[in-house]
């Protein structure tokens, strides 16, 4: 009896070995994109520029409510193709004193400041493409996103690509490159490409904070903080230009942050950014703060109602 008890005690031991030794295995924390599913993400961003830094008697807040749309399929060569549309657009700007309010299935009734810079958005989109083992390749069909009709806008085809780029880096950003376990650090270091404001540096220090069960799903939690600042512009060779933008990004500026990978899914769940900017507007300093939330609403197959 006693060595049956021994013989238990013993296995008891070894299945809490190996259960310790499972959640501490290394866990891949990659973005992937599932042919055949439409992802619905929805993205609320709330900026506060302090204009009064620059003499303006006010300072500006904006909100911005917007729905994205991921239909993913595989091409003829394999690949794999996230087709990013931006559904719609809902935004409140408030300045000296006054709310104006954006709606994108109404553009023309908001004020000219948010037509101009939220105008044409909604219905626009791009295309990410990856090979068979999740690597990005390319950003293609920016049609919709280059002004100039016939004779397409040189900068907005610059512009276009950026946007495309930005979009991906910042779903990507803070993941880790290798596998990792619970407690884990590491440095992320991207160049990140803005269209007002050229290449950025986002260097963050990030941690895996564990494995957390989140709406009923095993979700990895991240947490991170970091510095931003602007990078010379570069041309094909690598070398440094010396052109000088009119909006520039201090070395000062800061950003942190948490996010939920969903294990399962293998995506984003949830991520929150906030940022403490110190933007230079043609040589004055202007600080702006702003915080991005973005959620998964909806993992379907396409088609699906």
């Amino acid at each position: 009896m006693l060595r049956t008890a021994a013989a238990a005690l013993a296995t008891l031991s070894l299945c809490f070995s190996l259960s310790s030794l499972a959640q501490d295995a290394p866990v891949e924390l990659k973005l992937h994109w599932e042919p055949g599913q439409t992802y619905v993400q929805e993205s609320d961003t709330d900026t506060t520029n302090f204009l009064t830094t620059l003499g303006k008697t006010s300072d500006q807040k904006l909100r911005l409510h917007q729905t994205t749309r991921i239909a993913v399929q595989k091409n003829a060569q394999n690949q794999t193709e996230a087709q990013v549309l931006i559904e719609s657009l809902l935004g409140e700007m408030t300045y000296d004193g006054k709310s104006h309010a954006f709606d994108s299935k109404n553009p023309g009734a908001s004020h000219p400041l948010l037509q101009q810079t939220f105008g044409g958005a909604a219905g626009r989109g791009f295309t990410l493409v990856y090979d068979e083992h999740g690597r990005f390749l390319d950003a293609k069909d920016t049609a919709s996103m280059v002004t100039g009709g016939t004779v397409p806008d040189l900068a907005s085809i610059a512009d276009a690509r950026q946007l495309a780029a930005l979009y991906r880096r910042s779903l990507e950003m803070g993941l880790p490159k290798i596998p990792v376990r619970p407690g884990d650090k590491w440095i992320s270091d991207e160049i990140v490409p803005f269209p007002q404001t050229g290449t950025v540096q986002v260097k963050l220090n990030a941690k895996f904070d564990g494995v957390v069960d989140r709406e009923g799903r095993q979700q990895a939690q991240i947490a991170f903080e970091g510095v931003m600042k602007s990078q010379r512009d570069k041309d094909s060779a690598g070398r440094e230009l010396s052109t000088q933008r009119p909006v520039t990004l201090g070395d000062d500026s800061k950003v942190n942050g948490h996010i939920f990978f969903d294990l399962e899914r293998k995506t984003i769940s949830l991520a929150v950014f906030s940022a403490t900017i110190q933007l230079k507007v043609e040589g004055k300093n202007m600080p702006v703060r702003q915080q991005v939330t973005t959620r998964l609403v909806s993992m379907k197959p396409t088609g699906a109602p």
